[in-house]
């Protein structure tokens, strides 16, 4: 009687599975640097926000967020998770604003700088239009320009981390791991 054979598995197969994580990092690697992920994560919108709250003499500047726009959602997202000034729970937000800077300059060329340290609030009713005066019970200042484009980078960070130290970590798990089980069987 012969021995029973092993069916040995195809090649391609193995080199596929083998190459399937390390692929799929790189892919990962690659949309983190064309900012594909900042996109996905809507950090874009909120970067257009920082932007718009830096400038003082466009038509676009410290334009307002209302929970209608496109920025809202990651904007309160991450205002409740960087800032240390915690939001109301009794009240809605309905508006997100700076205040008037007291520090701007607008250059002849057309460029144009507002001070970092310009406060950012929480409304918590929908402001009707620039000028208007809130109560300091209807808001709440979370921050400044600066914070809010400190914020940003920070959340870039963060997902480096998760994206570069523990994928990364697991990846050299799985290699591990696939070696010993070749030597091994």
């Amino acid at each position: 009687m012969e021995p029973l054979k092993r069916k040995q598995p195809k090649v391609w197969l193995e080199l596929a599975k083998a190459a399937i994580v390390p692929v799929a990092y790189l892919g990962l690697v690659i949309l983190e640097r064309t900012g594909a992920i900042d996109r996905w994560r809507r950090l874009d919108v909120v970067q257009t926000v920082s932007n718009n709250f830096s400038l003082s003499y466009t038509p676009e500047a410290s334009t307002p967020v209302y929970p209608s726009d496109v920025s809202w959602e990651p904007l309160i997202e991450l205002i409740r998770k960087y800032s240390n000034k915690p939001l109301r729970t009794d009240k809605q937000p309905q508006t997100v604003a700076r205040f008037v800077a007291t520090l701007s300059t607008k250059e002849p060329a057309g460029g144009e700088w507002t001070s970092p340290s310009t406060p950012i609030a929480v409304l918590y009713k929908h402001w009707p239009e620039p000028g208007s005066t809130f109560p300091p019970d209807e808001y709440t200042i979370v921050g400044t320009i600066g914070d809010l484009q400190g914020w940003i980078a920070e959340s870039k960070n963060d997902f480096h981390f998760l994206l570069h130290d523990v994928v990364l970590g697991i990846l050299a798990l799985v290699v591990g791991y696939s070696i010993w089980h070749i030597n091994h069987l």
